[in-house]
């Protein structure tokens, strides 16, 4: 179970990566504004706390990590 756990997060990151760059951050691209934070800013602040997310949630799920204890 651990390894489609696996699977759907690094495909998850992969996939966001993808979204980010290819739609989220388009050259020149700053409204709509969330109060005096320009759009990238804040933008770019929640795919990072989202990737350390998956992060911690891959660290939990790795799957090589029970074959490490028998």
């Amino acid at each position: 179970m651990n390894s489609r756990k696996w699977i759907l997060l690094v495909s998850s990151v992969v996939l966001l990566t993808l979204i980010s760059f290819l739609f989220l951050f388009s050259q020149g691209k700053s409204q709509p504004m969330l109060g005096s934070v320009p759009y990238v800013f804040w933008v770019s602040f929640l795919v990072t706390c989202l990737l350390v997310l998956f992060t911690f949630l891959g660290s939990r799920v790795f799957p090589h990590l029970d074959s490490k204890g028998k």
